[in-house]
């Protein structure tokens, strides 16, 4: 066989086409690390804006996935806290772990995953290392992608891209990424649309009121599954039992979920207005329990809210129970308004 023949039979078995009957017929199942919240095998983004919480429920996941005999790895380039935050996640939830035991590895400075060479080192301390994670936590992107124009879909994209071939592929396993919120849009990740799109999964964590220590983490897009109902944490301070250089004592955060409502922003005449219209809305729509998120920002529009408490507006009505994060916009429950 020639070269060029040669050249193009390896082509041809890249790619190879099935028959969707043999496809069906495998009756997969999805591979939960996290039921019903987070699956194996997914590229996910958690985002929120500053002081939400966000890392500590990232945390408090990949502890929950560790200790169900998944290994973890931890990128960590938020501080050196995470002994810290791992020691009181322990002290709440770790009667009886052995910690040595875990299979979790982690990694307290940050990494140019924006550069071949530096994604190829954490591939190869991966794979020296004596686990084969189902789960890396890279907390946060702004910290591990030195150099990334966060505003330009290509370079996302392509980054995105590199983190899923070499990583999700590679190990089979779930790669999250923690990232900060738009800052004009508390609902979406920061800058590129890609950062929305190119995910299999998206995950939004809101602290409605600064006040109070209470976020709640929603499900807006996961592949084949719908959005779920917000998840609600109270974040408690942890006495470690031992005292610092200064004698006091040391503390951290964990989270614990909670049914209890976040606390919600008092209720004025932007919240009335939107009421208002979404009782005309599911007047003239009877049959219908869902609006996209586009004619909810168009109902405010002719309301005459500025763009600019959309935000506030949507706290109130998801914190009312009026709306629900779904696909595309929001569950309406008509009994609330």
């Amino acid at each position: 066989m020639s070269a060029a023949s040669l050249a193009e039979a390896l082509d041809a078995q890249r790619v190879v086409l099935r028959h969707i009957s043999e496809i069906v017929a495998e009756r997969r199942e999805p591979r939960w690390l996290l039921p019903k919240y987070l699956e194996k095998g997914v590229l996910a983004v958690m985002a929120g804006q500053r002081s939400t919480f966000k890392s500590f429920i990232a945390l408090d996941w990949m502890m929950r996935v560790a200790i169900e005999g998944h290994p973890v790895v931890l990128l960590s380039g938020e501080g050196a806290g995470l002994d810290r935050r791992v020691d009181a996640w322990l002290k709440t939830y770790g009667d009886g772990l052995d910690l040595p035991c875990l299979p979790i590895r982690a990694l307290e400075r940050p990494l140019n995953l924006n550069l071949t060479e530096e994604v190829e080192a954490l591939v190869a301390a991966i794979q020296l290392s004596p686990i084969s994670p189902d789960a890396i936590l890279i907390d946060t992107l702004s910290k591990f992608s030195a150099g990334l124009d966060e505003q330009s879909n290509s370079e996302v994209a392509e980054f995105l891209s590199r983190l899923s071939r070499e990583l999700r592929e590679r190990f089979d396993c779930t790669v999250m990424l923690v990232a900060h919120a738009g800052h004009g849009d508390a609902k979406r990740p920061r800058g590129a649309s890609a950062l929305m799109a190119n995910p299999d999964a998206e995950y939004i964590v809101e602290r409605a009121n600064q006040q109070a220590m209470i976020a709640t983490v929603t499900r807006e897009r996961f592949k084949d599954y719908q959005a779920l109902p917000p998840i609600a944490y109270a974040a408690e301070s942890v006495d470690l039992g031992r005292l610092d250089s200064q004698g006091e004592p040391v503390t951290s955060l964990i989270m614990r979920a909670t049914d209890k409502p976040p606390d919600i922003r008092s209720r004025g005449k932007h919240q009335d207005k939107a009421l208002s219209a979404l009782r005309e809305w599911s007047r003239n729509n009877p049959t219908s329990t869902h609006i996209s998120s586009i004619d909810l920002r168009q109902l405010l529009k002719t309301q005459a809210v500025p763009r600019q408490r959309h935000h506030d507006v949507f706290n109130y009505l998801v914190g009312c129970r009026v709306l629900t994060a779904a696909v595309g916009g929001f569950t309406v429950d008509p009994a609330c308004l």
